[in-house]
């Protein structure tokens, strides 16, 4: 008969317990120059099987970067993880989550940087200016090369003379419109008024000439001079130093005569006007002064009269008189003789 084979039994090996993960490590977060973002994750397993990591990567303004690993055959591992973000999120937080499967015991880990303001530069400074008012507006228009912070310092003067400051600080985009604004008192007529701008290290000045419209304050009119016709010393006082102009009438008894002027460029005038006229004795005469646009108080006016006329006194004639006539001769009367009656001789 054959021989009988043997025969014989194959027990498989049962399979290894599935692989866990102990821990993980998420190490420093750099950044070059250029933009690399790196860091070293670490995974400790409890065997060599095939474990899952996934790193995450985020940042404000980016979509960020995920990356899964496939692991296995060995009880611990160390990668280095990149992610190339080009322009780094200044003034942002970089983060690193890594998570595994299996869930490693403790969890998720992380890591985060926190990105430094990027220097920003000025790239366009513009500044307009203008009076409305009494309010002076800088319109201040910048354009710049980041996000980060500027420093805006807006310098007012009249004349030359400081006239206050404004400041602001800009961040977080990179181009600005900001008005900057400061009041008067009292306008400031006929000056020049600046605003000098300084952004990130750049400088612009801009001017604009301060008009108003002509102001009287007050006309006067001084001591008025009879002596070979009428002289007038007018004052007016202005609040700026537009035009006004000033008219004087002069009357003297039935005359008249009117002079017209125009006074600029500063706020204090004197001048004398005259008239010449005959001025006889006991003359009335007036001056009146009135300015356009009209004085606050009005115009101002003077009058007199010359001294009167004397009346003729009674002193006697100094022209010769006529000779004494002589006193005719009364003719003398002749006697009348009354003739003596006749005597008759006979005594009575």
């Amino acid at each position: 008969p054959p021989a009988t084979q043997p025969t014989r039994t194959v027990t498989e090996d049962p399979p290894p317990p599935a692989t866990s993960v102990l821990g993980v490590t998420v190490g420093e977060i750099t950044i070059g120059a250029d933009g690399l973002a790196s860091s070293t994750i670490g995974l400790r397993t409890s065997g060599t099987g095939p474990v899952t990591a996934v790193a995450a990567w985020s940042a404000p303004g980016t979509d960020g970067r995920t990356e899964r690993l496939r692991l296995s055959g060995a009880g611990s591992y160390n990668r280095r993880i990149t992610w190339t973000m080009g322009e780094p999120p200044c003034g942002g937080t970089v983060t690193l989550t890594v998570t595994t499967s299996p869930a490693a015991s403790g969890g998720p880990r992380s890591a985060s940087l926190a990105v430094p303001p990027c220097p920003t530069g000025v790239t366009a400074l513009d500044v307009r200016l203008g009076l409305t008012g009494l309010t002076a507006t800088a319109r201040v228009r910048v354009a710049a090369s980041g996000t980060g912070e500027i420093p805006v310092q807006v310098r007012f003067a009249v004349d030359g003379e400081p006239a206050g400051t404004r400041t602001a600080t800009l961040s977080g985009r990179t181009s600005y419109d900001r008005d900057f604004t400061r009041m008067f008192r009292a306008r400031p007529c006929g000056s020049t008024l600046t605003a000098q701008v300084t952004a990130g290290g750049t400088t612009r000045t801009a001017r604009t000439a301060v008009t108003c419209p002509p102001r009287v304050d007050r006309v006067s009119i001084g001591d008025v001079g009879t002596r070979g016709g009428l002289s007038a010393p007018v004052s007016v006082t202005t609040g700026n130093t537009q035009p006004v102009r000033l008219t004087v009438r002069f009357t003297a008894g039935e005359a008249a005569d009117t002079q017209t002027v125009t006074l600029s460029g500063s706020t204090s005038y004197r001048r004398t006007f005259g008239y010449e006229v005959r001025l006889p004795c006991g003359t009335k005469w007036s001056v009146t002064a009135v300015t356009n646009p009209a004085a606050a108080g009005g115009g101002a006016s003077a009058s007199g009269s010359t001294p009167p006329c004397e009346e003729p006194s009674e002193e006697p004639s100094k022209e010769p008189s006529e000779e004494p006539r002589q006193p005719e001769e009364t003719p003398k009367a002749t006697p009348r003789v009354t003739p003596r009656p006749s005597s008759s001789g006979t005594d009575e």
